[in-house]
């Protein structure tokens, strides 16, 4: 008998919810698949159905997030001509919103140092097409430069999103604008 993908998918939002309560509450290592099905209400071999362990789960979380930056960056920021900050952050900032629920856990202290790596990797074409000088700056410095913009951005966008009383998305570009871009570029 096969499943029906909206009870799979009902299934799987489940397990992860699940996973995700208690991850704010602990650390991945401590979290049991026992404890995950006991809080979604199925037994352990539904978990298994759909994730080899606890950090399977974890990694498939984080896994779609970057695959959906990935997506924004390749399919619709490359693509431009100029760099629309404004426009640009705006997407981001809407993805960090859909997944409001784990950005601020994943960025945070407590969160995957891997996850803002990778979410860097992603992001820093978009700072070495349209932000870094293209001549003149040694790459050392280059580097020095795509860290900062990219560890500032993160941050912003961590401590706005773990704020529940957080600015309107559109107050948040106006200030990161008016820091970041010089006036004749805004």
């Amino acid at each position: 008998m096969k499943k029906q993908p909206a009870v799979t998918e009902q299934t799987r939002a489940n397990l992860r919810t699940a996973f995700w309560s208690l991850y704010r509450e602990k650390p991945t290592s401590k979290i049991t698949v026992r404890e995950i099905t006991d809080r979604a209400g199925y037994n352990r071999a539904t978990f298994y159905l759909y994730y080899r362990d606890v950090y399977d789960l974890f990694e498939q979380i984080e896994q779609e997030i970057l695959d959906d930056v990935g997506r924004l960056v390749d399919q619709g920021l490359m693509r431009q001509e100029t760099l629309d900050f404004s426009q640009h952050m705006g997407l981001i900032l809407q993805l960090a919103q859909r997944y409001d629920a784990y950005v601020p856990q994943l960025m945070g202290p407590h969160g995957d140092p891997s996850f803002s790596i990778r979410l860097k990797a992603i992001l820093a074409p978009l700072l070495d097409r349209f932000i870094l000088p293209a001549q003149g700056m040694p790459d050392e410095h280059k580097a020095i430069l795509r860290e900062f913009y990219l560890s500032g951005l993160l941050s912003a966008i961590s401590t706005w999103a773990s704020n529940p009383d957080s600015m309107p998305v559109g107050q948040l570009i106006a200030l990161v604008v008016g820091a970041v871009m010089p006036a004749s570029q805004r």
